[in-house]
């Protein structure tokens, strides 16, 4: 009877006799982005969210609600560019952001703005394949360019902020929430889903 068991087992390996599991299917688990219902009308976004192009700005997925959040972008191509935070108040389709009081971004050009004005100016501008790096504490947004920090921190920056960028004239920006290239400042770490910092 054993020897009866063992080969319908091995049979049955190879046969679908509708004795197998049935496969479950996972949970895609979700991942921090560029939100496609929070971007310019004038806006492309690629790579599942996280490249843009186009003319026009946007926001990540979540806000960043921990103490010390990081995130990188990489340009791509130059033309006209700006990273930072902004809220869900900020308007998308105007450039540059930070042209209103619902944005903080670092520009192209070199300027720092925010609400219509220019906070700081850096003289080293980033080129086509640099990494911008991003870290906010709750008290500064800080800038580095291929890991070595900027000293042009905002510390006025209020309210439930989210990524920002934006794009223009032919710019392309990939924006990476997480496989850093640069190590994140000391204590600070890739920004977490609302849903993972309930979980903690």
């Amino acid at each position: 009877m054993a020897s009866i068991f063992c080969c319908f087992r091995g049979c049955a390996s190879f046969l679908d006799l509708g004795f197998a599991t049935p496969t479950v299917p996972t949970k895609k688990q979700p991942v921090i982005a560029l939100d496609q219902q929070q971007i310019g009308q004038e806006v492309v976004l690629v790579k599942d969210g996280t490249r843009i192009c186009g003319t026009g700005g946007a926001l990540g997925n979540t806000a960043i609600m921990q103490d010390k959040a990081y995130f990188e972008v990489r340009l791509q191509q130059s033309g006209v560019w700006g990273i930072g935070l902004g809220s869900e108040k900020a308007d998308l389709n105007v450039i540059p952001m930070g042209n209103d009081a619902d944005s903080w971004v670092m520009c192209s050009d070199g300027y720092l703005r925010h609400n219509k004005e220019e906070m700081h100016r850096i003289t080293q501008l980033p080129q086509e394949g640099d990494t911008i790096g991003v870290s906010y504490n709750h008290i500064e947004l800080n800038f580095y360019l291929n890991g070595q920090k900027l000293d042009c921190p905002f510390t006025n920056v209020r309210g439930q902020v989210h990524p920002a960028v934006y794009v223009d004239d032919g710019a392309v920006l990939d924006i990476v929430f997480e496989n850093f290239v640069r190590d994140p400042p000391p204590g600070f770490d890739k920004i977490m889903l609302e849903q993972s910092l309930l979980e903690t």
